[in-house]
C-alpha cells in the first residue's frame, strides 16, 4: 500500500497497543509531524483527557474527540485514542485521508503493559471494551499484531507495509 505523501497515516488499537510511541517512532521514519487525538482533546479542554472523562462525561469526551479528528490534514501520523475510529464518521473520514493502521495486541500483552491501569478510566473494561470494538478496528486498512515486539520493530512493520520510509 504505497503512502502518498499528502496521506495522512493514523494509528487505532486498544488502550495498551503502543499508539503513542509506535506513532513518535514511525512520524521520523516518515518524516511526518505526529499529531495526538486526546493532545488535542486536552488543549481545548485545559486538563488531562482522563480528567475530560471524568469530570464531562464520555460523551463529552467522544464529542471533543470527533472534533479533534476533524481538525486533522495533512501529512501526518495521528496518533488516535483508542475509541477515535469506532465512531462511523470519524471513521470514514481517516479511512478516505489515508492509511489507518491497527495495532493489534493481545489482552495479556495490554495488561502486562498497563499495570493497575492508572490514568485509563476504562482500563478495567478492557475486555468487554475488546470486544464491542474489534470489528470495527478490522476495518482498518492494515493491522499488525504487536505482541513481543519493540515498538521500534512495531514502527518499522507498518513503515515497510506503507512503502513510505524515505
Amino acid at each position: 500500500m504505497p503512502l502518498g505523501s499528502a496521506d495522512t497515516v493514523s494509528l487505532t488499537g486498544m488502550m495498551g497497543s503502543g499508539k503513542s510511541t509506535v506513532a513518535l517512532l514511525l512520524g521520523r521514519l516518515l518524516g511526518r509531524r505526529v499529531v495526538s487525538t486526546d493532545a488535542l482533546v486536552e488543549a481545548w479542554a485545559g486538563k488531562p483527557a482522563s480528567r475530560v472523562f471524568a469530570e464531562d462525561g464520555e460523551g463529552a469526551f467522544r464529542a471533543a474527540e470527533r472534533a479533534a479528528v476533524g481538525g486533522i490534514g495533512g501529512p501526518v501520523v495521528a496518533d488516535l485514542g483508542g475509541g477515535a475510529f469506532c465512531e462511523p464518521e470519524s471513521a470514514e473520514r481517516l479511512l478516505r485521508m489515508g492509511a489507518v493502521v491497527f495495532l493489534d495486541v493481545s489482552p495479556r500483552e495490554a495488561a502486562r503493559r498497563l499495570g493497575r491501569g492508572d490514568g485509563r478510566p476504562l482500563a478495567a473494561q478492557w475486555e468487554p471494551l475488546l470486544r464491542r470494538r474489534l470489528s470495527l478496528y478490522r476495518r482498518a486498512s492494515l493491522s499488525v499484531a504487536v505482541d513481543g515486539l519493540t515498538p521500534a520493530a512495531v514502527a518499522r512493520r507498518v513503515a515497510d507495509l506503507l512503502g513510505g520510509t524515505r
